[in-house]
C-alpha cells in the first residue's frame, strides 16, 4: 500500500484490524490453493435454530435434519433410496470447471442441514412427519418453518465465505489485493442485509409457533393431480414476476425486501406445490403469485420447474424423470 499508511494505523481494507495485523505484507504470503478451498468446504455448523423458543428443550444432539420429508416425499420419487440433485463442493466445481451438476444422492443425505437438535426436529415437525397430510393451517406453517429456518442457517454459513474470499487475497499484489477486497465487501454487504432480512422473519415466524397463532401467515396451495416429480424447500426474494415484470430491487438497506417461500411434497400418490409469506410482503407477493396463476394451467407446472432450478439448489427430482 501507500508509504502514508503506518503500521499501527486501521487496515485499509476496512477489516477493522491494524495495518500490520492484516494487509502488511500480504503479496508475500502464500496464495489460497486447493487444500484451503476443500478445508472451507467441508466447515458446518452445528446450531439448533429452535433454540430461539426458548423453550429449554433442545436435546444438545445435533442432526442431519431434512428440510424434504425424507419417508413422506423424498422415498416417494426415489429409485433405488437415491434421488436426483446437486450437493456442490469446491472440488466437485473444480472437477466440472465450476458448472452444477446433478448427480444420484441417497435420501438420507439429500435435503439435510445441521440446524436443528434432535428432539425439536422430531417434536415441532411431527404435524407434518406423522400425521396424515390435510394441508391445515399448522402444517402449511412448518413447511414455511422448516424452509426458512434451512434458509436462514445457510445464509450465515456464506458469512464463512464471505471471510474467506477476503483472505483469498493471499500472495497478490496491490492491485488485486484490492480488486478482491472490493468484491468480498460487496459480497458480505448482500448477506449482512439478507441476514438481517431473514431474522426478522424468523423472529416473527416464531412468536407465531409459541402462540400458536398462524394467522399472519399467507398460503398459496397449488394442488397437483399426481405425484411430483420434483421436491423443493426454499425461500428467495421474488424480484421479476413469472412475466419479466419488475417487482422490487436489491440494494436498498433501508428498504426490507418481500420474501416468498416454497415447498413441493409428495402425500397420497399426488401432491402439491405451496407458496407462503407473511401479511408484510402481501403486496409483492401477491403480485408473484397473479402472475403464475395468469399464465394458464397448462404451463403452470413448466413454470414452476425452472423456477425451483433456478433459485433453488435444495431441489430434488426422480431420477427417471
Amino acid at each position: 500500500m501507500s508509504n502514508g499508511i503506518g503500521r499501527n494505523d486501521p487496515c485499509w481494507c476496512h477489516s477493522g484490524k491494524k495495518y500490520k495485523k492484516c494487509h502488511l505484507d500480504r503479496d508475500k504470503k502464500l496464495p489460497i490453493d486447493r487444500a484451503d478451498l476443500e478445508k472451507h468446504g467441508k466447515q458446518r455448523e452445528k446450531i439448533c435454530l429452535a433454540s430461539e423458543l426458548q423453550d429449554g428443550l433442545c436435546s444438545g444432539s445435533i442432526i442431519n435434519a431434512h428440510t424434504i420429508s425424507k419417508s413422506g416425499s423424498l422415498k416417494a420419487i426415489s429409485e433405488g433410496g437415491h434421488v436426483m440433485g446437486t450437493k456442490p463442493s469446491f472440488a466437485q466445481l473444480i472437477k466440472s470447471n465450476g458448472k452444477l451438476t446433478l448427480s444420484k444422492v441417497g435420501i438420507n443425505q439429500a435435503s439435510t442441514f445441521t440446524g436443528f437438535c434432535s428432539y425439536h426436529d422430531k417434536e415441532l415437525f411431527s404435524p407434518l412427519e406423522d400425521s396424515p397430510i390435510t394441508l391445515s393451517d399448522e402444517q402449511l406453517f412448518l413447511l414455511a418453518y422448516r424452509s426458512l429456518s434451512r434458509e436462514l442457517y445457510a445464509k450465515q454459513e456464506t458469512t464463512k465465505t464471505a471471510e474467506f474470499l477476503r483472505q483469498s487475497d493471499r500472495g497478490q499484489n496491490i492491485v488485486g489485493q484490492i480488486f478482491i477486497q472490493n468484491n468480498a465487501n460487496a459480497y458480505g454487504f448482500g448477506i449482512d442485509l439478507a441476514l438481517k432480512e431473514l431474522r426478522s422473519i424468523k423472529a416473527q415466524m416464531d412468536e407465531m409457533l409459541i402462540n400458536r397463532d398462524f394467522s399472519s401467515m399467507n398460503h398459496c396451495v397449488i394442488e397437483l393431480a399426481s405425484l411430483p416429480k420434483v421436491l423443493v424447500s426454499a425461500s428467495t426474494q421474488p424480484e421479476f414476476d413469472f412475466n419479466g415484470n419488475r417487482l422490487q430491487s436489491f440494494g436498498d438497506p433501508h428498504q426490507m425486501m418481500s420474501h416468498i417461500i416454497f415447498n413441493s411434497i409428495s402425500y397420497d400418490e399426488r401432491g402439491c406445490f405451496v407458496f407462503s409469506w407473511l401479511d408484510d410482503s402481501g403486496d409483492i407477493c401477491s403480485k408473484f403469485i397473479d402472475s403464475l396463476i395468469n399464465i394458464g394451467e397448462q404451463d403452470i407446472s413448466n413454470a414452476l420447474v425452472r423456477f425451483c432450478y433456478s433459485f433453488a439448489e435444495n431441489t430434488w427430482a426422480s431420477p427417471a424423470w
